[in-house]
């Protein structure tokens, strides 16, 4: 959903009404600074709080970012797009760093089945989105993107709990 959300924001910010330069689109990604900072952060957080909270708050902030995009405002927009950011790469931190752990013997092969998966997902979901952009624009985009989302929010909260 970071893939296909990203993909598609350069489509509308190049759009009116903010009619975007492609150099002025390009400073947008710096939110990855913001992403760099919150998947640091939440490593630590996980630790303190536990993995389960953290996700669900990775995809709380994913959702809230998801709906400010939505906003006609360019501020509103790219601060949604700082959310999603810092939602995901600490969703992202978190289930990653959960899979050794989980994994007991199996560390190697349950990390390159989590990549495997990743990535299909982000080239499947990156390129899905244009289908959505074609026939809904943004609004469709942002609903596939929180669609994914609560997807990931209902496993983060619902999901099997490990044994003590």
């Amino acid at each position: 959903m970071f893939v296909a959300l990203f993909n598609y924001a350069t489509f509308r910010l190049s759009e009116a009404p903010y009619f975007m330069s492609p150099t002025q689109i390009s400073l947008v990604f710096l939110a990855y600074g913001f992403g760099m900072v919150s998947s640091s952060v939440a490593g630590a957080l996980a630790d303190r709080f536990g993995r389960r909270p953290l996700l669900t708050a990775g995809f709380l902030t994913m959702l809230l970012g998801i709906a400010a995009t939505l906003s006609a405002s360019l501020a509103l927009l790219i601060g949604g797009i700082v959310l999603v950011t810092t939602g995901f790469f600490i969703a992202h931190s978190v289930a990653s760093g959960s899979i050794g752990p989980l994994a007991g013997a199996a560390k190697g092969h349950a990390a390159s089945l989590y990549l495997l998966f990743y990535y299909m997902g982000s080239s499947i979901v990156g390129s899905l989105g244009g289908w959505f952009w074609q026939h809904g624009g943004w609004p469709a985009v942002a609903g596939l993107t929180a669609a994914l989302a609560c997807a990931g929010l209902i496993l983060a909260v619902g999901g099997r709990r490990r044994p003590s």
